[in-house]
């Protein structure tokens, strides 16, 4: 695995938690392309000055990180980013996946009992 797929995958994850914020706070799912740029700098992901090689880039990318198209929506010819707004998803849905073992409250409840 190269390094950079990790980074993308947080990528992900940032975008995913940004769409969360939005829709608590019913706010518009948009990202601008300069906000864009600050949010994925860290990840050494280079998107171009905003112009059309942008967009390519921009669309690459989803198709990297989010290729069934739960996290990203659309990509616009200003190189913004349109996040999936509504009920596409669940908002008590993780998008990765949990393991099958005990939940920490189970986990807590054996624990409790130290008459054992």
């Amino acid at each position: 695995m190269r390094l950079f797929e990790i980074d993308l995958g947080y990528a992900r994850q940032v975008l995913s938690v940004i769409r969360g914020q939005a829709r608590k706070y019913q706010q518009d799912l948009t990202i601008p392309f300069a906000d864009l740029q600050n949010i994925l700098k860290s990840f050494g992901y280079a998107l171009g000055n905003g112009d059309s090689q942008s967009v390519e880039l921009l669309k690459k990318l989803k198709n990297d990180i989010d290729p069934t198209g739960k996290i990203i929506a659309d990509v616009t010819n200003d190189a913004s980013l349109v996040l999936v707004s509504g009920d596409q998803t669940a908002d008590t849905q993780n998008d990765t996946a949990t393991g099958a073992g005990p939940s920490v409250d189970q986990m807590a409840s054996r624990n409790l009992d130290i008459s054992k």
